[in-house]
């Protein structure tokens, strides 16, 4: 892969540092992703745009993408059909982006000084983070947007937001309005307890974060909210994850409402990989969801059902009503269990 040297593409330091350093880095393509003055994209945030769209449309589910944690685009390797558990190849790939980082330190320590990040980097084993990549998903994601993108939009117009803010589920949740994270956070939107309690009924009895309509009436406020709170989408999105506090906290310890610099610089708790990068995901999904018949023109129209699980339900028996295999079944929510819980939502494509 050709490797240009212009900004954009990793920076004007890239042939100083590749050459000196001898460090064999495929940088992402670029993919042309949209600026504008509602969403702009900060220029050291474009090679991560760049990294999170490859990563939605480029590599699957059995690709590993080893990457920089510091600079996400700077990717070391992909490792091809990597089976679910680990493999000594990823192992292997990893050592050798370590060795290849320390050599590089060890010949050119003040050019490679010139563009580490502020913020505190870490040894260099921590340094290598790795990625599987989410075509699969990706897809998937897109094609249940489909289904829900009148309530989707519906909200955000009642709330007068850009309609492109309707990328945000395929970040969060793929458009999946039954997922549930390890933080528990809940639905198309990934509402937490105490974020949604504030706009619907959140109790022992309903929870309607798993309802898409009003789940996506409960983000639309609090996406107003944060707007209006910080004045900028950058600011607004990053906060929808990492939350308001920490974020007013960042400006008032960089003394600066530039996200770029915030993710550059800042070292508060908490802030961490997912909150650096969420507003750069978000900018790639948004493109990915514009172009999105260029990047997976094999998906075609087909019709969607949401299917609430009842008591003795199982995947057979929900497949067999439906007409569908268990292994679609399985694919188009990530089941891994082969039991089912009452009330859990499946998409079901027809």
């Amino acid at each position: 892969m050709a490797i240009e040297s212009r900004r954009g593409l990793g920076g004007w330091w890239w042939w100083g540092w590749a050459s000196a350093a001898a460090l064999l880095v495929m940088m992402t393509p670029c993919v042309g992703v949209a600026n504008d003055t509602q969403f702009p994209e900060p220029e050291s945030l474009a090679p991560a745009v760049r990294f999170w769209a490859s990563t939605f449309t480029q590599y699957g589910c059995r690709d590993v993408i080893v990457h920089d944690r510091i600079e996400p685009g700077l990717v070391y390797d992909v490792v091809r059909d990597v089976g679910p558990g680990d493999d000594a190849r990823v192992q292997a790939s990893i050592q050798a982006a370590v060795d290849r980082l320390e050599r590089a330190k060890r010949a050119e320590p003040a050019t490679l000084a010139l563009f580490v990040s502020p913020v505190a980097t870490p040894d260099t084993l921590a340094r290598i983070r790795t990625h599987r990549g989410m075509r699969e998903a990706f897809a998937q994601g897109l094609t249940a947007e489909r289904l829900f993108r009148g309530v989707v939009r519906r909200a955000l117009a009642a709330e007068k937001l850009p309609a492109d803010l309707a990328a945000l589920p395929l970040v969060e949740s793929s458009y999946h309005p039954g997922l549930v994270s390890t933080a528990h956070a809940v639905g198309l939107w990934q509402l937490t307890a105490g974020v949604a309690d504030r706009y619907v009924r959140v109790d022992g009895k309903v929870d309607e974060r798993r309802d898409p309509g009003r789940a996506s009436v409960a983000a639309a406020a609090y996406l107003r909210d944060l707007y209006d709170q910080f004045g900028s989408w950058p600011l607004a999105i990053t906060a929808y994850n990492h939350g308001p506090t920490g974020v007013q906290r960042a400006r008032e310890t960089i003394h600066s409402d530039d996200l770029g610099e915030l993710v550059r610089r800042y070292e508060g708790p908490g802030f961490g990989f997912a909150s650096r990068n969420f507003y750069a995901e978000f900018l790639a999904a948004r493109h990915v969801l514009r172009h999105a018949s260029d990047y997976f023109p094999e998906i075609r129209p087909g019709r969607l059902v949401t299917y609430k699980v009842k008591r003795g339900d199982t995947l057979e028996r929900v497949a067999k009503r439906h007409g569908v295999t268990i292994p679609s079944l399985r694919a188009m929510n990530g089941i891994r269990a082969a039991l089912l819980r009452p009330g859990q939502m499946l998409l079901v494509r027809l």
